[in-house]
């Protein structure tokens, strides 16, 4: 059910598209978006990139909690971005303990297991 409100959330944004954010220089960019109730981060994220920001990288894979593929920084806390519900003023950014290749895109270390068991992160 669409209330007409709208929330804010703050996306990390690397400074280039064309080339790799390994020092993370880029900035926080704030996104206002209608809330329609139950989003997820992923829902907040697709709607910025269908309907605001096409350039915006994320990595999305199961969508269900299971791969764990989706780890975004949420508010200070490594979160999966499928399962964490959005709030009014939430700051996104790429996972902490990951290089950032653009955006929300980090890189994994050659042994990192997209198996990972789902306790290990924070979930909501």
């Amino acid at each position: 059910m669409v209330s007409g409100k709208m929330i804010k959330v703050q996306i990390y944004r690397s400074p280039s598209v064309e080339q790799q954010d390994e020092a993370k220089q880029g900035t926080y960019k704030e996104f206002e978006i209608p809330d329609i109730g139950k989003m997820t981060v992923f829902s907040v994220l697709d709607y910025i990139r269908y309907n605001q920001d096409s350039s915006l990288a994320y990595y999305k894979s199961c969508r269900i909690g299971r791969c764990s593929g989706c780890i975004v920084e949420v508010d200070g806390k490594n979160k999966l971005a499928c399962t964490t519900p959005v709030k009014d003023g939430m700051k996104i950014g790429p996972a902490k303990g990951h290089r950032v290749i653009r955006d929300l895109v980090t890189e994994y270390p050659n042994n990192f297991s997209f198996t990972v068991r789902q306790d290990k992160y924070d979930k909501h």
